[in-house]
């Protein structure tokens, strides 16, 4: 609707919410429009650029000029800028600012990759006193423990080292990025519900990393993926590549001819992630709705020298977008 003239606009203005599926979004071309962003850090780097580390732990440099408006735990930024980030937007709260309100430079900086900086990791102190001595209750192993026998699930929990803590939130579940050379490079810490052993995403996404708790000064958070330290186990075995961390600890107990790996969000699926296994045999099994964009990224690592098969098994299944690995064998 037309707040200023009171009347309804022609039917083809409107955005589909099922985002994967269809995409469609048209919306009327007036003023700025600006996409809400939460986060879990934002840092002021200079007079013009600030530093702002999103939900999924992706850093990105923003120019002042593209954030609109800055609140607590959020920012309103710029769809223009958006377009050319790394940053998952389109399925934010968005909309449109007063021209006269904001003053917007056409100037890109780039994301942290164009900063030289060391990564930082966490000692593995800190991992021995969360899984070894000060052991904590969490919802996604209580869950699993009623899909599989307590054994299973013993040797799926320390394979992975998944740890409980009370770290944000009571009895969420910490996922460490261990890498090949057991270096820790994150802790991703993510709450989930007891009972249907689903994320829980309301009021908000419940996820946040171990480094913001304890506190860790300066700490240039530089993922791996996660699981990446079972590849040293069998190099006869391929690696097999899901979204979701759940996933990965899930089908490493239905299907343990694989070595189960997860990339934690969309946005892993690239090269400086992917170098280690580099010269393994990798079959990837994207969520349903993402198959046609994980086949393109696979094409574009295999011309790299990448050896990388990508699973239609979900994508043929006549479940919503969403629907992964799990939820199938789960299923069944």
């Amino acid at each position: 609707m037309d707040n200023e003239k009171l009347s309804y606009l022609t039917d083809d203005f409107g955005r589909c919410d099922r985002e994967t599926n269809c995409g469609y979004h048209k919306a009327p071309s007036k003023g700025t429009k600006g996409y809400l962003i939460p986060f879990i850090s934002y840092t002021s780097i200079s007079d013009k650029a600030s530093k702002l580390t999103d939900i999924n732990g992706i850093e990105t440099v923003i120019p002042k000029s593209q954030i609109i408006k800055e609140l607590i735990n959020c920012c309103w930024i710029s769809e223009w800028f958006l377009k050319n980030s790394s940053i998952s937007y389109l399925a934010n709260d968005y909309k449109y600012f007063d021209n006269n309100d904001v003053d917007l430079i056409k100037t890109i900086i780039k994301n942290e990759k164009t900063i030289e900086s060391i990564p930082s990791f966490h000692p593995i102190e800190l991992l021995d006193k969360m899984y070894f001595e000060s052991p904590q209750i969490d919802n996604l192993s209580e869950f699993l423990k009623t899909k599989f026998s307590n054994g299973e699930v013993f040797n799926a929990v320390q394979n992975y080292f998944i740890s409980g803590t009370n770290c944000f939130w009571n009895n969420s579940t910490a996922f460490w990025q261990i890498d090949q050379k057991e270096k820790i490079h994150a802790c991703k810490i993510m709450l989930y519900d007891k009972a249907s052993g689903k994320r829980i995403k309301t009021p908000h996404s419940h996820i946040n990393w171990l480094h913001n708790a304890v506190i860790v000064p300066d700490f240039n958070l530089r993922q791996c993926l996660f699981g990446l330290h079972l590849i040293n186990e069998d190099y006869g075995k391929a690696i097999a590549i899901v979204e979701s961390e759940k996933t990965a600890i899930i089908m490493s107990i239905f299907l343990p001819n694989y070595i189960w790996i997860a990339t934690g969000s969309k946005q892993n699926l690239k090269l400086d992630l992917f170098s280690p296994i580099k010269k393994r045999n990798v079959v990837l099994f994207p969520d349903k709705g993402e198959y046609a964009d994980w086949h393109k990224k696979a094409s574009e690592l295999n011309q790299l020298g990448f050896k990388i098969e990508v699973s239609d098994m979900i994508e043929q299944t006549g479940y919503e977008n969403g629907f992964d690995l799990a939820d199938y064998y789960l299923s069944l």
